[in-house]
């Protein structure tokens, strides 16, 4: 009886443990589990491009304008040579929120994780990008 009891115990020991590992995701934070995702910005019609992702580190932005691709990198909290910086406010597994001095950003996903949607305090603009494979620097 001992020994059941003990097998039982054993199973259930490591069935926990497997469940936990598998659903990792929910733990990690929007930047960790979008870490160096492609997104490129729905609907844009005057036939330019536009893509961001996002590192613990820093916001990357690029844009496609006929055939030059042109890139920035902004890392969290630190100032650029314009002045400017954008710092991580909220950080949450389907949400993020950056801060300028000029604005916020709140970032939360849509479509399971396929999209995201950026609303802008300034002047309650929404923009739309959809996950994609690559941006114009990766081509």
């Amino acid at each position: 009886m001992k020994k059941l009891l003990l097998l039982s115990l054993t199973i259930l020991l490591f069935s926990c443990g497997d469940k936990d590992d598998n659903n990792s995701d929910a733990n990690q934070n929007f930047l960790e589990k979008y870490n160096d995702v492609a997104w490129k910005k729905d609907g844009e019609e005057d036939g330019s491009n536009f893509w961001l992702k996002f590192t613990p580190n820093s916001i990357t932005d690029c844009q496609e304008d006929g055939s030059d691709c042109d890139c920035g990198v902004n890392n969290w909290d630190v100032v650029d040579s314009d002045g400017d910086y954008i710092s991580v406010t909220e950080n949450l597994p389907e949400k993020l929120v950056l801060s300028s001095a000029e604005f916020t950003a709140t970032i939360t996903t849509i479509n399971n994780g396929n999209g995201i949607e950026i609303r802008f305090s300034l002047d309650d603009r929404v923009e739309t990008y959809t996950r994609v494979s690559e941006t114009c620097s990766d081509n």
